[in-house]
């Protein structure tokens, strides 16, 4: 996976966000923009490229269900507040 693949992706989000997505249309575009590519290390470079979150943030954040099925899975809401402080205002990147 090359750092122009991550940079794409990160373009796409900004674009994405910039229409008005919010953090699950998101993280729904980053799996299918990075396809079989896409993991916890491609998902933390691409959010972090696009929106400067901190690597602490998107690894609480890998747990959101639309990632995982599992019992430990954050909700929706939960996803959508925890990336919020860097999603508020569609950015003009």
């Amino acid at each position: 996976m090359s750092n122009d693949f991550i940079q794409q992706a990160a373009s796409t989000l900004r674009a994405a966000h910039r229409r008005g997505s919010g953090a699950t249309e998101l993280g729904e575009l980053a799996k299918d923009t990075l396809g079989p590519a896409f993991g916890p290390v491609s998902f933390v470079a691409v959010f972090r490229s696009a929106f400067g979150i901190p690597i602490d943030i998107l690894q609480r954040a890998l747990a959101w269900q639309g990632f995982n099925s599992n019992i430990n899975s954050i909700s929706d809401e939960e996803f959508t507040n925890l990336l919020a402080k860097w999603l508020t205002e569609p950015e003009s990147k």
